[in-house]
């Protein structure tokens, strides 16, 4: 997520502006709406892959052919591509960016597009909305839960835990020997961030304040496990995957991570289930959506019309079927969550999760990745002891001031 530069980009939006409303898209033969140009970032799908045969899937049924460029940098990419009046008609783009991008005038909003998102989720669909407008379609989503050893609990004699009492309680008695009661991804970037929402929203706090009793409390929860051994000292450099190896080596309990684990955790054989990271009270703790949105690039009206009815067929909730089950992604239509739930049980965490979870970008659109840096530095000066959570914290909303 390259945060700094789309940041960056926003002094330039002027500019952004007049090069979109004159640009016909990237393919140049576009506006006649038989051709469209389409970036994605998914360097690891091919034309065989769910991803590859979702566009051909919606090549068929609406006569509309894809020149495809899928590159890593597609946010970058995309920012270059603007400021030489070279922008493609569709791109994928990660859910935080969202809001920036349109904000640039970069997006057409649906109801200028055409595209029509009713079914999908609100709390999903609001990673997407600028000014009450909504920009694009969810193509499914993810989120964290929290991962145990069944194993490792039942040894300590505790059960999930579904508060925080419970939860602290669990991970003093699952620290034994060389198993640390928890695990987390601490470090200085928006990884670390990302994990640490579900306990900051979970204990009632709001990214518009990020000094505030209840943000003062989650850090301390996890100040305390680092600070008591409970938790270990390498998760403050640990992202999500080395996080991941440490519970499939036994070295932690639990852990906080996301359905992208599923797959190693299943070929391991390892022991485990999952429930809903808790909120303070109880219930499930809202956690930050992952997943990405098909976007209409701003062109002329024809393109526009056409990259809508393109984008319309790849969030069909049947077109997309096979694509999100092989993501591990929980569908954006509550219908088709549940019934991915029914089909397999290990699913309902996540189906759960998903509809408590927030947009990352609900609260402070833009503004979100200077946020999550105040954030993680906070975190960084607590778990390391430089500063108490509160000090930081403070530190943290007087940058924002």
């Amino acid at each position: 997520m390259q945060y700094s530069r789309v940041i960056a980009a926003l002094a330039v939006a002027p500019l952004v502006l007049a090069v979109t409303a004159c640009s016909a898209g990237a393919g140049g033969d576009s506006a006649d709406g038989s051709v469209l140009t389409f970036w994605d970032g998914f360097t690891q799908y091919d034309a065989d892959s769910p991803f590859g045969q979702l566009i051909s899937t919606c090549e068929d049924e609406t006569g509309i052919k894809i020149k495809r460029t899928s590159d890593a940098a597609v946010t970058d990419n995309l920012l270059q591509s603007a400021s030489a009046g070279s922008t493609p008609d569709l791109v994928i783009l990660d859910n935080p960016t969202v809001a920036q991008f349109a904000e640039t005038g970069l997006l057409v909003d649906n109801a200028t597009s055409g595209l029509d998102t009713d079914g999908q989720r609100e709390n999903v669909l609001a990673a997407a909305q600028v000014d009450d407008k909504t920009y694009g379609g969810s193509l499914g989503s993810n989120t964290l839960a929290l991962f145990y050893n069944t194993e490792k609990l039942k040894a300590a004699d505790v059960a999930p835990p579904t508060t925080w009492d419970e939860l602290r309680a669990a991970v003093q008695a699952t620290t034994q020997g060389d198993t640390r009661g928890i695990a987390f991804s601490a470090t200085n970037s928006e990884e670390g961030t990302f994990q640490f929402l579900p306990f900051f929203w979970g204990a009632g706090a709001d990214l518009a304040d990020l000094s505030s009793p209840e943000a003062t409390e989650a850090l301390q929860l996890w100040t305390d496990w680092m600070q008591s051994g409970q938790a270990a000292e390498s998760n403050i450099n640990s992202n999500q995957q080395d996080v991941r190896d440490q519970f499939l080596a036994g070295g932690a309990a639990m852990m906080v991570n996301g359905t992208w684990q599923l797959g190693a955790l299943d070929d391991a054989g390892i022991p485990y289930a999952v429930v809903p990271i808790p909120a303070i009270d109880g219930g499930p703790a809202p956690s930050p959506l992952g997943g990405e949105f098909i976007e209409v690039v701003a062109s002329d009206e024809k393109t526009q019309a056409a990259s809508a009815d393109f984008a319309q067929c790849f969030i069909d909730p049947e077109n997309a079927r096979a694509w999100i089950e092989g993501q591990n992604y929980i569908s954006p239509y509550p219908d088709e969550a549940e019934a991915q739930a029914e089909a397999n049980p290990a699913l309902r965490p996540w189906v759960d999760a998903v509809a408590a979870a927030y947009g990352r970008t609900s609260d402070l659109g833009s503004e979100y990745p200077i946020a999550s840096q105040a954030i993680w530095t906070a975190m960084q000066e607590s778990l390391t002891g430089a500063k108490t959570p509160s000090e930081a914290l403070e530190t943290a909303q007087k940058s924002l001031d």
